[in-house]
């Protein structure tokens, strides 16, 4: 059986959301890989989610075939994600700190000032 190139390049753009969510949940639960009982809980709980996009691409995007060329797509969109998206996500998540020892060192320059004189 055939499948139009309109369906192909539909479940191409799925699998590449797909594979691009996958990266953001694993990146929503980066913050919980702290400890070990967590980390583990954490993967199990990615990995559910993996499986269960999986299946439901499978059964609706892909007709009930999961395609070789949507698991590649997947596969790329997720690594892209780690590689250029979650660096920027995990900087972002670090500038509340930096701003707050930022702004505490420039909260103390007048007292210290005020000592040294």
């Amino acid at each position: 059986m055939e499948l139009p190139v309109q369906r192909q390049l539909l479940e191409l753009l799925r699998a590449l959301a797909l594979g691009a969510g996958f990266g953001l949940l694993y990146d929503l639960l980066r913050p919980l890989r702290r400890r070990r009982w967590s980390a583990a809980l954490s993967d199990g709980v990615w990995c559910l989610a993996v499986l269960t996009g999986l299946q439901a691409f499978a059964l609706y995007a892909g007709g009930g075939r999961l395609r070789l060329f949507a698991l590649a797509a997947m596969g790329l969109s997720g690594g892209l994600w780690l590689r250029l998206v979650s660096p920027l996500l995990r900087a972002l998540g670090r500038l509340p700190g930096q701003a707050r020892r930022v702004f505490g060192r420039a909260r103390k320059r007048p007292v210290n000032f005020a000592k040294k004189l």
